[in-house]
């Protein structure tokens, strides 16, 4: 989707706390075993697009997604344990590759069903393949969505 940036401006996917990666509650995430990022504990159920991207992959379940453009992958994993839910509860609005824009809603989800399911409402966002590049999250705390947030720039 363009010649390569050397700084990529990423915005929030998702309105709410933002916190690093190691105060995510499941290991995968926390021990950066799946890319470098942060975890989100979400104030809203809509999932926008954090950046101008290529939909990667869209799972069965809808729960998570992965987006991609100028070599920087990004995975958006809402909810833990939500895999038991089979889908219910979250609505999907792209499909794989799809273009989309930056702020696009890509999906949204019902908070009642992920908790009446004991599910954990966190979202970690993850960068899986920042080789030769460096993350930034310049803001923790609360953040709203669409909101700059991080930076990735080329070493």
């Amino acid at each position: 989707m363009g010649l390569f940036k050397r700084k990529v401006e990423i915005s929030c996917p998702i309105g709410g706390k933002v916190s690093p990666l190691e105060y995510c509650p499941d290991n995968v995430f926390s021990k950066g075993i799946t890319g470098e990022g942060c975890v989100i504990f979400p104030t809203d159920n809509k999932v926008y697009a954090p950046f101008d991207a290529k939909i990667e992959f869209v799972f069965d379940l809808k729960h998570a997604l992965v987006l991609k453009d100028q070599g920087i992958e990004c995975l958006i994993h809402v909810g833990l344990d939500t895999n038991i839910l089979r889908g219910e509860g979250f609505e999907v609005f792209v499909e794989p590759n799809q273009n989309v824009k930056k702020g696009e809603l890509l999906l949204q989800f019902d908070f009642q069903i992920l908790k009446k399911n004991k599910c954990i409402d966190v979202t970690p966002l993850v960068f899986t393949n920042l080789n030769r590049r460096d993350i930034t999250v310049n803001k923790y705390g609360m953040v709203e969505a669409n909101e700059p947030f991080i930076t990735i720039e080329r070493k």
